[in-house]
């Protein structure tokens, strides 16, 4: 990571073979041309790319003081790194340094030291970052250790606190939004498979969508970060409420496949218990006429059992079953295949309270996560 700042960077050192006595009519003297004289070979160790500011005259100031001290000022634009850790990102804090040394003087050749008079670090007023804010400026010194000796160097650290407002309200508020989009399949008749699949699909897809602009903004790294960690948690909801619509779509057509099978069996079952109640009233009655007459000299279907649920049954022993009902229930239509229709009742009633079990465990995902996270930010 790196970023791009613009400083005035003063030096003063003494050097007595260009003091002067001019009997106090010059406070200092203005070098007209400041190449001629002798300054530190100084760079910037974490410099990526600089240059000096020129456009209209070079931006170089060097004056000259009685006692022989000189005092040099230059404004440059510099492109420094900074290693950046993104574990708390958008919720990071950041430390950026500067870092001046000397290139070819050792430390006992060349030392550095920040200015005793005044604040050595003065920050523009107004300074106003679009992504950061700068809480603190320390200064300090340090060694740098080589091959070649040990040279001294000046350390300036810029503390910076990520502004995660926008985050908050183009990220986390729209992720949340859509979390609940999707909870509203759950209380969508299970017959408009359509609405429920597209109201799945469409949050899981914008959510990608927030996720990838996110990312954009930071460079891609091999840990997990705090965005990381939210998105994936969302997009593993939005997926889960997707599988409870497929699951309530599948059972919807399953319960619809034995309603097919229960009328073709119910019509099995009518004429087989018109039958047994030919041969229960015996030869002294009546014969049968119209569709009963009919209903018995159907074939008996001996090869096909009947089911009921995961129980199957030959016909003989339904038609005594059947007829049992009948007899104990009159007037009422006996339906061997209402428990298989109570559990899907059941199961569609547990998917429609599923959107309750979502939003609580998401409130304990945010019960979590944001301390966590937040305890590293304050």
């Amino acid at each position: 990571m790196e970023y791009t700042i613009q400083l005035t960077l003063r030096q003063e050192w003494n050097d007595d073979r260009l003091a002067f006595d001019d009997r106090g009519v010059h406070e200092y003297l203005t070098a007209p041309d400041p190449e001629k004289i002798w300054t530190p070979d100084l760079f910037f160790q974490n410099e990526r790319e600089g240059h000096a500011h020129s456009l209209m005259a070079p931006n170089v100031l060097l004056r000259l003081y009685r006692n022989g001290d000189i005092m040099k000022s230059s404004r440059i634009t510099l492109t420094l790194a900074c290693p950046m850790d993104f574990h708390f990102f958008p919720m990071d804090r950041q430390v950026c340094e500067i870092r001046l040394a000397s290139y070819g003087f050792t430390k006992d050749d060349l030392d550095l030291q920040w200015s005793t008079l005044g604040s050595s670090v003065q920050v523009a007023a107004g300074l106003n970052l679009p992504r950061f804010i700068l809480n603190e400026v320390k200064t300090d010194t340090c060694t740098s250790t080589t091959s070649t000796g040990v040279y001294a160097c000046l350390k300036v650290s810029l503390f910076l606190e990520r502004r995660w407002a926008y985050f908050l309200v183009h990220t986390y508020i729209p992720s949340i939004m859509m979390l609940f989009i999707s909870w509203i399949s759950f209380w969508i008749s299970p017959e408009s498979t359509a609405p429920r699949i597209v109201l799945c699909m469409a949050p899981l897809f914008g959510l990608a969508s927030i996720g990838t602009n996110v990312n954009d903004q930071v460079p891609q790294v091999s840990y997990t970060k705090a965005s990381d960690v939210w998105f994936g948690f969302c997009n593993i909801l939005l997926f889960s409420a997707l599988v409870v619509a497929a699951i309530v779509n599948y059972r919807k057509r399953m319960d619809k496949l034995k309603e097919t099978q229960q009328k073709d069996r119910m019509e099995y079952g009518r004429d087989f218990n018109l039958e047994a109640q030919h041969r229960l009233m015996g030869p002294s009655k009546s014969a049968p006429s119209g569709e009963e007459e009919e209903a018995v000299s159907k074939p008996k279907p001996k090869g096909r059992p009947c089911c009921f649920g995961r129980l199957c049954l030959p016909f003989d022993r339904v038609e005594k079953i059947d007829y049992l009902a009948r007899f104990l229930f009159p007037g009422k239509d006996y339906n061997p295949w209402l428990a298989s229709n109570t559990k899907y009742w059941y199961f569609m009633q547990r998917a429609q309270n599923s959107s309750a079990s979502f939003a609580v465990i998401f409130l304990i995902f945010n019960i979590i996560y944001w301390p966590c996270y937040l305890s590293k930010y304050d």
